[in-house]
């Protein structure tokens, strides 16, 4: 993805960093594959799933559409991004804790700041926490900017929670050996 747009000339730090919520967690999540990092799991499986639904709905491949490299791009990695938490849930028997849920809900809360600040110095947009997208998103059925931002992020605890709902009344909840002193 970043060497095509290079390719084609359309790489700029205002669209290009890793920053975007899935972007970040395409890169992570390979990370997770390989090291089976428990934190990386909780944000994956918590916020992840539900951010790369909204983005198989109404996928932002611009002005791409099938059967365009964009497209699979995003088909691809979307899908990646719902799959990859549920395979480390199935089957390597990851779970989510309450204790996932406060480090996951804060963590968000930070990561979004982080961003903010970057698209105010480069003028970017990622996250579309600066405006909306330019293409039809879930987004547009929400008020103008910036009144949108809090409703996104209590929608997105509201996902956080529900994800969660089906381990919230397990007594012990399964979590690999290795993270299992981590403080959960």
């Amino acid at each position: 993805w970043h060497l095509w747009n290079a390719l084609t000339g359309q790489w700029t730090v205002q669209t290009m960093l890793p920053l975007h919520l899935c972007s970040i967690m395409v890169w992570t999540g390979a990370v997770m594959l390989v090291t089976r990092s428990y934190r990386i799991y909780e944000f994956t499986y918590l916020i992840g799933i539900a951010g790369a639904l909204q983005a198989l709905l109404t996928p932002d491949a611009g002005i791409y559409g099938f059967p365009h490299f964009r497209f699979f791009q995003t088909m691809i990695s979307h899908g990646l991004l719902v799959s990859i938490p549920i395979y480390m849930t199935v089957v390597e028997g990851m779970r989510p804790t309450w204790a996932s849920v406060r480090r996951v809900m804060l963590g968000s809360l930070v990561y979004t700041a982080f961003v903010g600040v970057v698209n105010w110095l480069v003028g970017s947009n990622y996250m579309f926490i600066a405006r909306k997208p330019p293409t039809a998103s879930l987004l547009d059925a929400l008020p103008p900017w910036p009144w949108y931002i809090p409703i996104i992020l209590g929608l997105g605890f509201a996902f956080i929670l529900l994800f969660f709902l089906p381990f919230a009344f397990q007594k012990r909840p399964m979590i690999p050996l290795s993270e299992s002193t981590a403080g959960d």
